[in-house]
């Protein structure tokens, strides 16, 4: 490619009617100075292309890291949503397991709960019988002395030395013993047995005095 140089110190052959030497030198320099100014607007334009390519590939490279970027981004959110997903089942199993295993101990603990009350219940109902039992047991002894002691009050030597008293041992030999007839406790109960057997034998050693004593008075 000519440069202005080439152009200006180009010079050319004499000839025999060649052209006018000034005007020839004239129209060059106009062409050197129109070139030096195609020249140097080509050479900014080069440099422009060159500043724009580069910021082009500037451009393309941020465009590539942002492509990278969001590549990174999209796989980093799948694999956090992966991770609440399998997070969270694991989270339903075990809250359900430990539902299930909390039923359950409820379940046992008021299996042994109902167990223990109804082991109560049947314990109390035990000693209810037993009480009653023994209630029964004990109107029975008593029913028994009252009876031997009406019949030596219904002796003749007793009966003479009393006088006449109403017959009320039919009544009393014919009530019926019932486990509601008296209420009491075991203390009260074993009290009541002594006093009665100790009145038992007062009134016997009495029949038995006035028993011995009759013949003598009599004498």
């Amino acid at each position: 490619m000519l440069t202005p140089a080439d152009i200006h110190n180009k010079e050319f052959k004499r000839g025999f009617r060649g052209y006018d030497e000034d005007e020839v030198d004239t129209f060059l320099d106009d062409v050197i100075n129109d070139y030096e100014v195609l020249e140097h607007e080509n050479v900014q334009l080069k440099e422009e292309l060159a500043l724009e390519k580069k910021k082009l590939e500037q451009l393309q490279q941020m465009e590539k890291n942002l492509q990278d970027t969001l590549l990174v981004a999209q796989k980093t959110a799948d694999e956090v949503i992966k991770n609440a997903k399998l997070r969270a089942e694991e989270i339903r199993l075990s809250t359900e397991e430990e539902c299930n295993r909390l039923r359950q101990q409820t379940e046992r603990d008021l299996a042994q709960h109902l167990e223990a009350m109804r082991a109560q219940v049947r314990e109390a109902e035990d000693q209810y019988a037993s009480v009653r039992q023994e209630q029964r047991q004990f109107l029975i002894k008593i029913k028994s002395l009252l009876r031997t002691e009406l019949d030596l009050l219904d002796e003749d030597g007793v009966r003479q030395a009393l006088g006449d008293i109403p017959d009320t041992s039919a009544a009393i030999t014919n009530a019926p013993v019932t486990e509601d007839t008296i209420v009491m406790t075991p203390r009260s109960q074993h009290r009541a047995e002594g006093e009665v057997i100790r009145d038992a034998r007062v009134l016997a050693e009495q029949r038995r005095e006035q028993t011995n004593a009759e013949p003598a008075g009599e004498s």
